[in-house]
């Protein structure tokens, strides 16, 4: 108990210096005795770690300073704490002092894997209460590694005069695991935003396009046909097809950002009527209308089933949408290996979509197209019912799609009078 005093008369002290910052972002003001404590209930862990206050809805937060989860203890000094995924766990780090809306704030934290649980995205937000997640600000862009820290940083703009950053595993269940520590406000300048200017959109086959890339720094390509640099931001390419580029900023310290434009290719020989690059408008090339499908993967890329359901009716509508924040996310919407809806610019207006079910397993998937501003591609799916209504949000990037099984049995449709045509997942 002594030096749990120690820590917070020394956190105080500390904080004097400088305005904002977490009250215990590293976890060390605790009373823990020196001992992991495992599976504590809310009260619990609330009672027992100051400055944090858990609310998830089952209760199942650790505090951990031995190297028994993860191959090695803390990523800062002594303490670090596990949460579970799906909701069940969720803790709100108390502030300083509430943040200032419209100010832009840059966080740092790192996050671990056991090799023994599955783990999934963490999801960041500012609330204005210590038992509400708030407004979401930041998803982690890959998933964690095992046994090993890795550092996530990010910049935004305050939503909200919040005093809270919440933190929770949105995907998964009480059965999935993850480590957290060391979250500290930095001083890192880091751009929101990365865009790509270019010198036309619509060229013939062998002339050069020329690139301008503003923001962000430390520049990855996903095409190999980069082929010249002017300076640090410039960049010529010479397409031989219709191809979609996409840029990548790498700022040590700074979340990844990403930026995509399109490029059409005429062929004189080909093309009878070449329009005049001017008057182009889309810069998004349509996707093909079949690809190559299988158990693992459709055009190339992964995807992951990230919920399964059962209906009793062969036709349903599902409703596609951004419930968070817009940030210019587009995907393409493929059943069972076909294209269903293409270039879908995710916003907050629902965009409807009846398809008709085969019997037995089918596979939804959203293939992305743009990560928008704030990367991965999110999208909230919403399968509607007569007697229920859920909502999932399916995580996409350009190697992995989100993905959804929807099993229809049909020979159970004449023992159930109440037809589902309606699911809603809520995460």
């Amino acid at each position: 108990m002594k030096q749990y005093i120690l820590n917070f008369t020394l956190l105080l002290l500390t904080l004097n210096l400088f305005p904002q910052a977490f009250i215990n972002g590293s976890f060390e003001i605790n009373d823990a005795n020196n001992t992991d404590q495992i599976n504590l209930s809310n009260s619990a862990l609330n009672t027992m770690l100051k400055g944090v206050t858990a609310f998830g809805s089952y209760g199942d937060v650790d505090i951990i300073n031995s190297n028994l989860y993860g191959g090695s203890g803390a990523k800062h000094k002594s303490w670090y704490i596990a949460l579970t995924g799906g909701k069940t766990d969720i803790v709100a780090l108390k502030l300083v002092e509430p943040l200032k809306q419209g100010k832009k704030y840059s966080i740092s934290f790192y996050d671990r894997k056991d090799t023994r649980y599955l783990a999934n995205y963490i999801q960041i937000g500012l609330s204005t209460t210590n038992d509400s997640i708030g407004t979401k600000i930041y998803t982690t862009p890959t998933l964690p590694t095992d046994n090993i820290w890795t550092q996530r940083t990010f910049t935004f703009v305050a939503p909200n005069n919040g005093q809270y950053i919440t933190v929770l595993m949105p995907i998964g269940d009480i059965g999935n695991w993850i480590n957290i520590d060391d979250f500290t406000f930095t001083n890192v300048k880091c751009d929101n935003e990365l865009k790509i200017t270019t010198s036309e959109n619509t060229v013939i086959k062998g002339n050069p396009v020329t690139f301008t890339v503003s923001g962000g720094g430390n520049y990855n390509w996903s095409d190999n046909q980069i082929i010249t640099t002017t300076n640090e931001n410039i960049f010529s390419v010479n397409p031989t097809k219709n191809t979609i580029y996409t840029v990548t900023s790498n700022i040590t310290g700074c979340p990844i950002l990403s930026s995509t434009i399109a490029i059409k290719v005429f062929e004189p020989k080909r093309d009878s009527i070449i329009t005049p690059a001017k008057k182009i408008i889309d810069t998004i090339i349509k996707e093909p209308r079949f690809v190559k499908f299988n158990k693992r993967k459709l055009n190339g890329r992964k995807y992951k089933v990230q919920e399964k359901i059962e209906v009793t009716a062969p036709t349903i509508k599902i409703n596609i949408y951004d419930k968070n924040r817009v940030d210019g996310d587009i995907v393409s919407v493929y059943l069972n290996g076909q294209l269903i809806e293409e270039n879908l610019l995710v916003t907050k207006t629902k965009k409807e979509i009846t398809i008709n079910l085969n019997n037995g397993s089918n596979i939804l998937v959203l293939y992305t197209i743009n990560v928008g501003r704030i990367p991965p591609n999110t999208a909230a799916l919403e399968i509607n019912s007569l007697t229920k209504r859920k909502i999932t949000t399916l995580i996409s990037d350009f190697k992995n799609s989100g993905a959804i099984e929807i099993i229809y049995n049909a020979e159970n449709l004449t023992n159930n009078k109440t037809p589902l045509t309606n699911y809603n997942f809520q995460h």
